[in-house]
């Protein structure tokens, strides 16, 4: 397992294959998926075809989306990073998209309004790319 990086309070990691159920438990709730276009996996075939991709992006791109672990507890509060779009999507073509999903849990519910967090992305953003997109 690689770990991409580490705060005081956070540990961001490869996605593994073994993260399948954790990432159904995320993706399948429809309150994660509110402004995301209401459409939560159905299927966990579709997750395992997600790690796939991921992975193969850090292969292709040397980035991806990085599971987010609390530190203190080992507890998987969701994911975080980036991931290259290469067809066609809101007007752009070629781009970095930034993105982030945390469960609904105790634990990770303050987590989008941590300043680490944000700044986590907005430096992922700004060390790694001149150009990407987020919506």
């Amino acid at each position: 397992m690689k770990i991409y990086k580490e705060t005081n309070r956070l540990i961001l990691r490869e996605l593994l294959p073994s993260d399948e159920d954790i990432l159904f438990k995320l993706d399948s709730n429809p309150l994660v998926h509110k402004y995301l276009g209401n459409n939560p996996v159905k299927d966990i075939e579709e997750i395992r075809k997600v790690i796939k991709s991921i992975r193969q992006q850090y292969m292709d791109n040397g980035i991806g989306r990085w599971a987010v672990i609390e530190k203190e507890t080992g507890e998987f509060m969701g994911w975080s990073g980036l991931k290259f779009i290469k067809e066609y999507e809101n007007n752009h073509i070629n781009f970095y998209d930034v993105g982030y999903r945390i469960l609904h849990s105790t634990g990770a519910k303050d987590l989008p309004r941590n300043r680490p967090w944000l700044l986590w992305n907005m430096g992922l953003t700004n060390w790694i790319l001149q150009k990407s997109s987020a919506w």
